[in-house]
């Protein structure tokens, strides 16, 4: 892990010898079948069943960031996840762009930005910057940069990066006109009233990628209220659609309220 952390300060690797990503692996793939069937049997486009499939991966990588002590709590953001999808499949990216948002702030990794993660800034905060939805994912990219203790020496150079991706976006981009409805205020409630349930973490003693110390307690706290912050901001500048759009992010701040309440410790 930490011969990776080499390379990425923001990515994560997949090991197989854990169960907990040997059951990721599978239970996208499972996703992608699971998709396509229904799919065909509902005259949707079988071809959405790759994005099916990571989305619910993504869900997974948002469980592991929200409670990093409980394996169980990812793999139960897995079906939460596929049932949000065959509902109404979400965008892959903005979902991936979220996951990093979150992932940053809880601060599993404990590793410096890279050169390779400057051109991923890049690339992440054209992603933002092109989605209203996103913008608040791409302010809180920068204020970690600015802020958190690990990113490093090219602190300077991957904000400028981001704040260059984003600028491009937006300047690039054509504003769509979007009608938020009253369902998507209740929707935005309903992803508040979760991220109140799963926050506060009693314990974290998972270690940091890097094996620079334990996991920040408080960074996973603040980790569990901007995916719910994420989600919310989604509803409200895109309305019902754009609510949906992560929900690979609420399924997993669903599964952790649940073991918020249900699990010792959590």
């Amino acid at each position: 892990m930490a011969h990776f952390t080499s390379f990425t300060g923001i990515g994560r690797s997949l090991q197989p010898d854990l169960p907990s990503h040997r059951i990721a692996v599978a239970g996208m793939a499972l996703s992608a079948a699971g998709y396509a069937a229904f799919a065909v049997a509902t005259e949707r486009e079988p071809a959405d069943a790759l994005i099916a499939g990571i989305v619910v991966f993504i869900a997974w990588a948002v469980g592991r960031e929200l409670d990093p002590d409980r394996p169980n709590v990812a793999a139960w953001s897995m079906p939460i996840a596929f049932a949000a999808s065959v509902f109404d499949l979400p965008s892959a990216l903005a979902s991936a762009v979220t996951l990093i948002g979150i992932r940053l702030i809880a601060g599993t990794i404990g590793a410096a930005v890279t050169r390779i993660d400057v051109v991923a800034f890049a690339l992440l905060g054209f992603a933002a910057g092109s989605t209203p939805e996103l913008w608040i994912v791409a302010l809180t990219m920068s204020i970690w940069l600015w802020t958190a203790p690990e990113v490093g020496r090219l602190k300077y150079v991957a904000l400028v990066s981001l704040i260059a991706g984003v600028g491009v976006a937006v300047y690039v981009s054509e504003p769509q006109d979007v009608v938020i409805t009253q369902e998507a205020y209740v929707l935005a409630a309903v992803a508040g009233v979760v991220m109140m349930l799963a926050m506060r973490p009693r314990s974290v003693i998972s270690p940091t990628d890097a094996r620079t110390g334990p996991i920040h307690e408080g960074r996973v706290d603040l980790a569990r209220k901007a995916a719910g912050a994420f989600v919310m901001w989604a509803a409200v500048m895109g309305g019902v659609a754009g609510f949906w759009m992560v929900s690979p992010v609420l399924a997993g701040l669903v599964a952790t309220a649940f073991a918020k309440w249900f699990s010792r410790g959590a």
